[in-house]
């Protein structure tokens, strides 16, 4: 064989093992690898990322905005297309907004991916600047942030959210589902020249907006608590704080106040402490505005009236070997229950809690919702804690009649307190009022659970007179307003430390409701740890009241002391109206026939007699009759009947 067929043989042999290679490397690359290749490719030259919507705002009762998304850009960065990291980090750590340093910009920048932040959600001041540096491999995406433009103004009610603008705490993650919307996807493309583009966002990748919710707090009615609040603290010298403002018939809350506080548009510079909502999450021992629950106990049970007379043994009482005083060394002797409760007497409730018996006083107080949580539409809620009488020492059915030995929140106290207010029924209380779209359509109104009886309505109607007598002569005096009268009771709970009870540590507060005989408002004041004074009478009273005036005043609520003019009669003066009655002869027994027990006991006591009912809602026949003489006893006795009858000519009975 010549010299040139063996060459032309080895070449094409060469060439032929050449072509198997080639061949067998691109069956595997179009074949066996494909896949892995084609996630490879995609991964240099495209990246998708969340396509945050815009989420939906926060209003108050009236539409004011207490949260928004505004634009805002976010930076970030291909780190595969800068050529000179080091260089770039220093250009844009040059633009102290920023906020970082030229190792953390750096450090981003390291990443072995075709995508990194740099910043999110900086001002458009910020983004512009960083355009106008064109630096290769940085870019700005259109985002938006969350801006809350009352500052810290209820701030433990909304929450704030996270950097993704997901919700995490108060309002912000209750309402996650509505306020949230649903992201989009937008993919990032690089071409050969790393040039970066942004396609998709749109049609079903396009993101959904969330919807705005509306809330049943009132800027003015949380901006009055919170500076009646600071007020009371800062002359008090205490730390911490809380008001609840709630209507009685409905649930709605209308100012929940939390101190300390914090700013939302900067959450992170507070502590965690600060962004409690401490209405609704801090556990306290209640003292004396516990007692409120006694009597109703005592008055459904059939243990005690109003006018019975309760022997206060001078001041202290011994029970299993431990002997409880009177607050402020007070030694009470003989005092009737309604004075009981005026004067707040320890020894007095206690004797009332005992006659009602441990398990019927502990079924009372579960009731009115103790030991498990409201139901109010925020995260955190706390249950409370009350032991159930198995768990009871001999002391206990003592003391949690002074509202010891049992941790309440303040929105359950203030909850309680409606049920009083409100003619016997347990509210669910609530802070949405309905969700509406971006043209202010409704999507959903909110449907409260219904309210259960706890406490007849002539018992609550009897322990409202009880509790204007706590404001009007009690200890309470200080809650007093001129235009309304108020139904209330003060609180004076010594905390427990290293256990036992602090000798001068206590948690002083009032709750009360207003106007006493149709009530708009229920009020909650609590001050923890006052280091000047520590009466909730001192303390706590003065500043419902300063609440409560501001407050009926900004609700254009007219004036419901006897004797002054209404604007328009309240409905239930409307829906039950009746000719005038001929004025009576002074001392004799008004006609109450055709008023509700609420009203019939009102109107009685206030001439100076006592009363006994029978039967629920409007009053069918007295005892005496209109005009007639109660005798020394000064007793009128009344029958109620389910609706009131028609008034005949001449006023008649109904």
């Amino acid at each position: 064989m010549t010299l040139s067929r063996k060459r032309l043989l080895m070449v094409s042999a060469f060439l032929v093992a050449w072509a198997i290679v080639v061949v067998a490397r691109l069956a595997q690359v179009q074949i066996l690898r494909h896949d892995d290749y084609v996630a490879k490719a995609a991964r240099q030259q495209e990246r998708t990322i969340e396509l945050a919507p815009v989420r939906g705002s926060i209003l108050d009762a009236r539409g004011r905005i207490l949260a928004e998304s505004v634009p805002a850009s976010s930076i970030y960065a291909d780190p595969q297309a800068i050529t000179d990291r080091r260089a770039t980090a220093k250009k844009l750590a040059a633009i102290k907004a920023l906020g970082l340093t030229r190792a953390q910009i750096e450090q981003k920048l390291k990443s072995d991916s075709e995508f990194a932040w740099i910043s999110r959600q900086v001002d458009d001041e910020v983004a512009a600047e960083v355009r106008k540096l064109d630096l290769a491999g940085i870019y700005a995406l259109e985002e938006h942030v969350r801006a809350y433009p009352k500052g810290s103004l209820a701030a433990s009610v909304l929450g704030f959210v996270n950097v993704d603008g997901e919700g995490l705490s108060g309002a912000e993650l209750a309402f996650e589902e509505s306020l949230g919307g649903r992201a989009g996807k937008v993919t990032v493309l690089r071409d050969a020249r790393r040039g970066v583009y942004l396609v998709g966002g749109e049609g079903k990748n396009a993101p959904v907006d969330g919807v705005s919710v509306e809330l049943t707090i009132d800027e003015v009615i949380q901006y009055i608590a919170e500076t009646e609040l600071r007020s009371a603290l800062a002359s008090s010298r205490a730390e911490s704080g809380s008001v609840v403002v709630m209507d009685p018939t409905s649930g709605a809350i209308l100012a929940l106040a939390s101190l300390p506080d914090f700013d939302p548009n900067r959450f992170r510079d507070f502590s965690k402490n600060a962004w409690r909502n401490r209405a609704i999450q801090d556990l306290y021992e209640p003292g004396s505005t516990f007692k409120i629950i006694t009597g109703a106990a005592g008055l459904e049970e059939g243990r005690v009236t109003p006018s019975q007379v309760i022997d206060c043994e001078q001041g202290s009482i011994e029970i299993s070997g431990t002997r409880i005083r009177e607050h402020g060394g007070h030694q009470y002797g003989y005092l009737t229950f309604e004075d009981v409760m005026a004067h707040s007497s320890n020894v007095g409730s206690i004797k009332v809690g005992l006659a009602v018996g441990p398990e019927a006083f502990y079924r009372r107080v579960t009731s009115f919702g103790f030991g498990s949580k409201s139901g109010v539409d925020l995260p955190g809620e706390a249950s409370g804690i009350l032991r159930s009488p198995k768990k009871w020492s001999a002391l206990s059915n003592a003391v949690l009649s002074i509202g010891q030995e049992i941790a309440v929140t303040p929105l359950q106290i203030a909850r309680a307190t409606a049920a009083i207010a409100n003619g016997g029924m347990l509210v669910t209380p609530h802070v949405l009022s309905r969700v509406v779209d971006r043209e202010g359509n409704v999507v959903k109104d909110y449907a409260p659970p219904a309210a259960t009886r706890v406490i007849s309505e002539k018992n609550a109607a009897v322990l409202n007179e009880i509790l204007k007598g706590v404001v009007s002569n009690g200890t309470g005096k200080r809650a007093a307003l001129e235009d309304h009268q108020v139904a209330g009771k003060t609180g004076t709970a010594q905390k427990a430390e290293h256990g036992r009870y602090s000798p001068d540590k206590t948690i002083a507060s009032f709750v009360g409701y207003v106007p006493a005989d149709r009530p708009r408002l229920v009020i909650l004041v609590v001050v923890d740890e006052p280091t000047i004074g520590q009466y909730g009478g001192e303390i706590a009273a003065p500043a419902f009241k300063r609440i409560a005036e501001a407050t009926l005043r900004y609700l254009r609520v007219e004036p419901s002391i006897p004797g002054r003019n209404l604007d328009v009669d309240p409905p239930y003066l409307r829906a039950r109206s009746k000719p005038p009655a001929p004025a009576l002869p002074a001392g004799s027994v008004p006609d109450l026939r055709g008023l509700d027990a609420r009203d019939a006991i009102a109107a009685a006591t206030a001439a100076g007699f006592r009363v006994r009912t029978s039967g629920e809602g409007f009053v069918s026949t007295q005892s005496p009759e209109p005009g007639g003489a109660a005798g020394d006893a000064k007793l009128v006795r009344l029958t109620l009947a389910p609706e009131p009858r028609p008034v005949a000519d001449g006023g008649e009975g109904r």
